[in-house]
């Protein structure tokens, strides 16, 4: 039989229950705010997660593009031979393979005889070191070639006296000069405005190195104000030509379009540079001192052409074109970059290799199968399979850096326009040629910093064109189609 509990007991176990209740109770309130507190830290983890993800992301993106600046500055890196192995894939080089070359390769070429302006005859008798009369003479022919520096650079300047005789016309009531008369006594002639715009545009010389050259061998000095007045004098002659030039381009297949900054120090529209050149002449046509905007390509397009534009992936050629190519160089050059940065860790950089390499192969067979013979069929083939490749290098990947994500967006936004190459005759599937046209513009940009004014840019956009499209075609006489196209 159980034992009956005293009041003691009752009352000691009625306290301890209170206490164990005020504890479950504590113990709960407790739990629930460490339940918040969990949840509240869960929520912040993640938070902290994400932002340190996208902080990554920003740092691989900020440091990826100081690494484009330093090499826009300072040029690329020489790598070292286990780096160029790992992230360089040397097979990818579509330069034509070198060609063993002749030894007389290397020689310059005989001179023929009308080229022969003086004969010397050196003979020899005795030993020079002991006087003995020599036997065996034998005859060596061999020719020097020089330049005639002037001993007297004033010799080589002409100076004209010229006596124009005039006389009035009773019926026009007017005086009728048998040469135009200038406004001033001594004036330039064309000679030396064509020397002038030669050595500013093809040779790409300073106004200060035109002075030079002009004051040393011909004893012809010449203001900075003068030099500028003859370029502006010499774009004015030649802007029929320059309009024609414009024309010539837009009738073509296709037309290549790129720009570079120009600097315009004041009086400016922008400070860029702009060139369009086609796909079947050397010709090349520039507006300088221009902004980036989408005007300046539908400038150099004109109205009413249909051609087909080349160009890289900028935003001002969009929807400017019936039909436009673009440009698998840059795509290239970029993946290439990332395959090789230094800003990315040794995985992720071996993730972009792989991406580089199958484009690379890619280009590299489209390339191919332009060299074949035309064929539309045969080219709508290609074309079909070479989109299924190239969507499928374009597939997003969690381990794409945020450059390789957006190249990739790019490349799945504008597949049909890297493309339009296999189905028309003639069209390249790179925009190289517009970057070498600009090259020479880039060049003379390091030495003269662009431009004064806007109308010194406009001066050098004409001269350039015409100038440089006529010494690309590198006629024999150079100088005389020039004093053509000018009217002398």
């Amino acid at each position: 039989m159980a034992r009956l509990l005293t009041k003691q007991e009752i009352h000691e176990r009625m306290v301890e229950w209170r206490n164990l209740k005020h504890l479950h109770r504590v113990a709960r309130e407790r739990i629930e705010v460490q339940d918040i507190l969990i949840k509240e830290q869960a929520d912040e983890i993640r938070l902290l997660k994400e932002q340190n993800m996208l902080q990554k992301k920003l740092i691989e993106t900020l440091t990826i593009r100081v690494e484009e600046l330093e090499r826009m500055v300072f040029g690329r890196k020489k790598r070292k031979d286990h780096d160029q192995a790992d992230d360089d894939p040397s097979s990818f080089s579509f330069s034509q393979e070198r060609t063993s070359r002749n030894p007389s390769s290397y020689h310059r070429r005989v001179p023929p005889a009308k080229e022969i302006t003086h004969e010397q005859t050196h003979t020899i008798d005795t030993c020079p070191e002991c006087h003995t009369p020599l036997t065996r003479i034998k005859i060596i022919i061999f020719y020097e070639e020089d330049i005639l520096l002037p001993k007297n650079p004033s010799s080589f300047k002409a100076v004209t006296k010229r006596i124009v005789e005039k006389g009035f016309c009773n019926r026009c009531v007017t005086w009728h000069p048998a040469l135009p008369i200038p406004p001033t006594l001594v004036v330039i002639g064309p000679n030396t405005k064509s020397f002038v715009s030669y050595a500013s545009v093809i040779l790409r010389l300073s106004y200060d190195q035109i002075q030079h050259i002009l004051n040393d061998l011909y004893a012809f000095p010449l203001s900075q104000g003068e030099i500028a007045n003859i370029l502006q004098g010499e774009a004015t002659k030649l802007t029929r030509a320059y309009e024609r030039l414009k024309q010539i381009i837009r009738e073509q297949s296709g037309v290549h379009y790129d720009e570079t900054g120009w600097k315009v120090q004041k009086e400016q529209q922008g400070n860029y540079a702009w060139v369009a050149t086609g796909t079947d002449t050397p010709d090349a046509v520039f507006l300088i001192g221009r902004s980036r905007g989408k005007g300046n390509a539908e400038e150099l397009k004109g109205d009413n052409s249909l051609h087909i534009g080349i160009t890289d992936d900028y935003g001002a050629y969009r929807m400017i074109f019936k039909e436009h190519q673009l440009c698998w160089a840059h795509p290239l050059r970029k993946l290439r970059d990332l395959a090789q940065s230094d800003a990315l860790d040794q995985e992720t950089r071996r993730h972009c290799r792989v991406a580089y390499e199958q484009f690379a192969v890619l280009y590299q067979d489209i390339r191919g199968e332009l060299i074949v013979p035309f064929d539309h069929a045969r080219r709508k083939t290609a074309r079909d399979t070479f989109i299924t490749r190239l969507n499928g290098i374009a597939v997003p990947s969690p381990r794409d850096p945020r450059k390789l994500a957006v190249i990739k967006e790019s490349l799945k936004k504008n597949m049909d326009s890297y493309f339009i190459c296999l189905l028309h005759e003639g069209i390249p599937p790179d925009n190289n040629k517009a970057e070498r046209a600009l090259r020479h513009l880039v060049l003379k940009r390091k030495i003269s910093f662009g431009s004064a004014t806007q109308k010194g840019a406009d001066t050098l956009g004409v001269l350039a064109s015409v100038l440089l499209s006529l010494w690309w075609k590198k006629p024999d006489n150079f100088f005389q189609e020039y004093m053509a196209l000018r009217g002398v």
